[in-house]
């Protein structure tokens, strides 16, 4: 395997612009799918969509209290 890469994040530091940058390159790569990452198709897999789903439920229900202040 490769070589791990480890970033510290630092909750008042600011995104620069290269970072940005490979951000938004990044949104224009396609998805890959392989063994570690299988699509999850709702009709086929109901129930991993639906572990999906409460999943993404949950994060944005995290990521709204943050901004709230309430987290």
């Amino acid at each position: 395997m490769g070589k791990d890469i480890r970033y510290i994040l630092e909750r008042d530091r600011r995104l620069t612009e290269e970072e940005i940058a490979m951000i938004e390159a990044a949104r224009e790569l396609p998805e890959v799918y392989d063994a570690d990452n299988p699509p999850i198709d709702p009709v086929e897999t109901p129930e991993q969509y639906a572990a999906l789903m409460r999943a993404v439920g949950e994060r944005n229900r995290r990521i709204t209290g943050r901004r709230a202040g309430s987290a």
